[in-house]
């Protein structure tokens, strides 16, 4: 599974205070910390920055490509600061978040047919899917726009809005089967999600997000948002490689085991 880490983020209040205050020292820890964790990518959210918001991610695209080798996850609705963004990253693998089927569609595929960057897509219209029955048709008239678009199936993280339990009972299990429903209808797409959002508002949010990352490996998740760093998180990573018939022979997990003892 790609991972993408989602620390430089500015909803959270040590990421917001360090962007804001150009502290190089918190923001370079941050960003060499995930990668070291296995971090494939780096999600950079600014947006609680404000009128700030483009200055904010180019330095913190700066630092990154100072301190490691991760591809970028630009995060921004706008679709400035995120052409600005693609020109600051250079050569680094890109994924561009996001592209709704309606909200900034046609500036997000432009960018990523120029810069040859990956596309999160959103299968969001007018409204929210909720239902596993919504959410597979949004996603269908979602890939298909964007293929019409010229965007290759490869290139295209289809989102599949995991929502918290807190509010409803039945988000992950419908989260599931929409994994489900594109790995075995699309298996050249991939599949993302800001996994920890399944916790929103709960205690112990640990639990139900190594539950829920389990579960949703196995339905063929092939990609999320998390924190890389938390060895919870990591150990329900590897094991659950083992579960879903990633891991021949068990010889990652037992690595990685052995390199913790």
């Amino acid at each position: 599974m790609i991972l993408i880490g989602e620390k430089l983020n500015s909803s959270i209040p040590r990421a917001q205070q360090a962007f804001e205050a150009r502290d190089a020292q918190t923001v370079t820890e941050l960003i060499r910390t995930q990668a070291a964790a296995g971090a494939s990518f780096l999600d950079v959210n600014t947006a609680v920055c404000a009128a700030g918001e483009q200055a904010a991610m180019l330095w913190t695209i700066g630092l990154i490509r100072e301190n490691c080798d991760c591809g970028i996850m630009i995060d921004t609705a706008d679709p400035k600061v995120m052409a600005a963004a693609v020109q600051a990253a250079g050569d680094c693998p890109l994924i561009l978040n996001s592209a709704t089927i309606t909200d900034r569609f046609d500036a997000v595929t432009a960018l990523a047919k120029e810069s040859g960057a990956a596309v999160v897509g959103l299968p969001i219209d007018d409204d929210m899917p909720h239902s596993l029955e919504e959410k597979c048709q949004k996603l269908d008239f979602l890939i298909e726009k964007l293929r019409a678009a010229g965007i290759q199936d490869d290139r295209i993280y289809a989102d599949v809005l995991v929502e918290t339990l807190a509010t409803d009972g039945g988000s992950a299990k419908s989260a599931l089967g929409a994994i489900a429903y594109m790995a075995e209808n699309y298996p050249d797409v991939k599949t993302t999600c800001g996994l920890s959002n399944v916790s929103f508002g709960l205690p112990r949010r640990v639990l139900i997000n190594t539950a829920f990352v389990s579960a949703a490996m196995a339905a063929g998740l092939s990609s999320a948002i998390i924190d890389p760093v938390s060895p919870a998180m990591r150990d329900a990573i590897a094991a659950a490689r083992v579960v879903a018939g990633l891991d021949d022979y068990c010889m990652d997990y037992i690595t990685y085991i052995r390199g913790n003892e």
